[in-house]
């Protein structure tokens, strides 16, 4: 057996493991610390490039579905008042109806031509005030809210702003009003007999004018809704691949620092061991 007291290979070599051991255990305690089985791109840097790619691409969803909401807040304002318009409608048309029976004169007619006029002006300031977020939803002219709804560039859904007004260039009853959806204008004049029947064919055009721009709206909300199912399905399993790129398995990484420090622990001893054996030169001097 060779003796040597200037270097001592056992030593050296157990505390070099020993050192390794104990990064793994740093290692062990800062991933059941964090929860993470990477916390620096050292770790694993494809796997930090694939997890953090995943995570902004949640985040980015999960905004597009918040913008998503927002289009279906918009469609369902829109909605609301346009039920408003065509409750509104059905008094005129009921008005209208009882214009064009002979039994009012034509004075009769300029009141109950006051209260159309009276109930388009209603309808012009449903038009006129419905808003969402300052912005107009009803106007003169047509425009369009674009809800961006994804998580990447160019997936956008469009919402009509839609060109909606009234003109009452009267309350009294000596003047027709006139109510224009899209292109079409509709004249609702009741002082006349012969008037009154044409005007109950236009409100009964107007309404299913309405109508049609109220159920475009609808069909916006329940593909804003559909939309917002899928993004919330994508955000869900995008979360679960990268937990499973990203998070540490416990039961793993737990079984790992057992066995790391268990072997810390042989190593400190051995250590101590391995510094001993030098001192058996002593007894060789004796």
């Amino acid at each position: 057996m060779a003796l040597k007291i200037n270097y001592n290979y056992q030593s050296d070599f157990t505390h070099a493991n020993l050192l390794k051991t104990e990064f793994n255990v740093n290692k062990n305690l800062e991933r059941l610390a964090t929860g993470h089985r990477i916390n620096r791109a050292a770790d694993d840097a494809a796997g930090l490039y694939i997890a953090d790619q995943l995570k902004t691409y949640a985040i980015s969803v999960d905004q597009g579905t918040k913008n998503a909401q927002d289009g279906i807040s918009i469609a369902q304002i829109a909605q609301g008042s346009l039920q408003e318009v065509y409750n509104t409608l059905n008094d005129v048309k009921a008005k209208a109806i009882q214009a064009a029976n002979d039994s009012n004169t034509d004075e009769t007619r300029k009141i109950l031509q006051q209260d159309i006029n009276h109930l388009a002006d209603v309808i012009g300031k449903v038009f006129k005030d419905t808003e969402f977020n300052g912005q107009k939803i009803f106007g003169t002219a047509a425009g369009s809210f674009h809800i961006h709804y994804g998580g990447r560039d160019n997936q956008e859904l469009t919402i009509a702003k839609s060109k909606a007004f009234v003109s009452v260039s009267t309350l009294t009853g000596t003047a027709s009003s006139k109510v224009t959806i899209g292109s079409t204008t509709y004249s609702l004049n009741v002082t006349k007999q012969s008037l009154a029947e044409t005007t109950i064919s236009q409100v009964d055009s107007l309404i299913k004018a309405v109508d049609q721009l109220n159920a475009v709206y609808g069909s916006k909300q329940i593909e804003l809704e559909k939309i917002i199912n899928n993004n919330n399905t994508q955000a869900i399993n995008t979360r679960d691949a990268e937990s499973r790129i990203r998070n540490v398995d416990f039961a793993k990484e737990m079984a790992e620092f057992t066995k790391n420090n268990i072997l810390m622990q042989s190593g400190t001893s051995m250590l101590a061991q391995a510094n001993q054996q030098p001192q058996l030169v002593l007894q060789l001097l004796r």
